[in-house]
């Protein structure tokens, strides 16, 4: 394997939101408005033919589950959360490989690999993959600048990214996420984490 694999990972998540007035979003009102965004970042994915992985709450997929089911067809969708494997599974059709846990709630990898988790992916480590309690980490760094992106990436043979739902909104995030995705696409082959993951599993 001598092109570096790039690994695309989006959390689609539920946030909690004010108004100007400092009045909350509801649920459906937050789901609407970054459905908008996620439109506009499908997009920018497809200019640059990119196969991501999107680890999808219970609560997106049963709000849009047209959509879920769409968006399964080309990229890989996996857990946002422990306990949304099975949702998701009735939605899409497919089995559910992969689990992303919130930020600041430590996985149980035990608990994982007992409910049918392949892989977890959030880990923060140097190596692209460890193995944990039987589940396979497969780490994850943040999407930055352009400048720094061409710093860290290097000659990695896998490059794995992620952002967030929360991320969408912001003025000049479509600009710099289209300028990082330019810059990997030359870099290398996108691929969802599933495929990477058993990619390595048939090398060994």
């Amino acid at each position: 394997m001598n092109t570096p694999r790039i690994l695309i990972s989006i959390d689609l998540e539920e946030l909690h939101l004010h108004t100007g007035k400092g009045r909350e979003l509801g649920l459906e009102e937050r789901l609407q408005m970054f459905r908008k965004e996620l439109d506009n970042t499908f997009t920018i994915l497809d200019r640059y033919q990119v196969r991501a992985t999107f680890f999808v709450t219970a609560t997106w997929a049963q709000a849009f589950p047209d959509f879920v089911r769409q968006l399964s067809r080309r990229h890989e969708v996996a857990a946002y959360g422990f306990m949304e494997k099975r949702v998701l599974e009735q939605v899409t059709g497919s089995r559910i490989y992969g689990c992303r846990m919130p930020a600041g709630i430590r996985p149980d990898y035990g608990a994982l690999k007992a409910a049918g988790y392949l892989y977890h992916a959030g880990g923060q480590q140097l190596r692209p993959m460890t193995i944990e309690g039987g589940i396979y980490e497969i780490y994850a760094g943040r999407i930055h600048s352009l400048w720094h992106t061409k710093l860290f990436s290097g000659r990695q043979a896998v490059i794995s990214l992620r952002f967030s739902v929360q991320e969408f909104g912001g003025a000049k995030f479509p600009l710099r996420l289209s300028k990082v995705l330019e810059y990997l696409q030359r870099k290398g082959q996108f691929m969802p984490h599933i495929e990477w993951l058993q990619e390595q599993l048939s090398d060994e």
